[in-house]
């Protein structure tokens, strides 16, 4: 009982520093809010976490879509056994030069395909009604936004799932906050009429 007391005040500990990172981000009008937050020991539906968050969650409605963060390139469309229906994109370089793997997970319809060219602020999924299809959907419908650096390719799949099934890193998430084109912890809508610097991402979804 006092282990399960300690584990439990380190949960609500860390999820307090967490939150109070999360609450550090400058959102523009009309931006939809991250649910869960990088870094969070809180899951999207409240439950705990036993690891840290490694990506962004934003609860989305029935037909969301999902847009390219930046230009790139699609290196996986496929329904995992748990994540469901994810997109994995090489985005190129960041800013400080780190490569930039994103995965958009926890999708429903997938627009893109393997190979296909992407285009910052493009529509490449929607969400839909599958939350209680596959576990790590946690039952709130919703997209998991994550960045890695070293993609798994399909012959190294073996019997990985999650965000191990599409990234070698996928347990060392890389801050998506670094890499907003407004600077960082400042979310940037997507623009059509804008042009945005190489090696800056944008939000994953529509503005209002």
């Amino acid at each position: 009982m006092r282990k399960l007391t300690a584990n439990l005040s380190l949960i609500i500990a860390l999820s307090f520093v967490a939150g109070c990172k999360n609450s550090a981000l400058t959102y523009p009008l009309g931006a939809p809010k991250i649910d869960s937050g990088f870094g969070s020991y809180i899951g999207v539906n409240g439950g705990a976490r036993m690891a840290a968050h490694q990506g962004i969650d934003i609860i989305g409605v029935d037909g969301q879509e999902i847009l390219a963060v930046a230009d790139g390139i699609v290196l996986e469309a496929t329904v995992e056994r748990c994540w469901g229906p994810t997109i994995a994109v090489d985005h190129g370089n960041s800013i400080d030069n780190s490569k930039i793997i994103a995965l958009y997970g926890h999708v429903d319809e997938m627009l893109v395909g393997e190979g296909d060219l992407v285009k910052r602020g493009q529509i490449i999924a929607r969400l839909g009604n599958n939350q209680d299809k596959f576990e790590c959907i946690w039952g709130v419908r919703h997209l998991h936004f994550q960045i890695g650096q070293k993609y798994r390719d399909r012959s190294n799949k073996g019997t990985y799932w999650g965000h191990s099934y599409f990234l070698e890193d996928g347990n060392k998430g890389i801050d998506p906050h670094l890499y907003w084109a407004d600077g960082p912890n400042v979310v940037t809508c997507y623009e059509s009429n804008r042009q945005y610097k190489n090696g800056t991402i944008t939000y994953p979804v529509p503005c209002g």
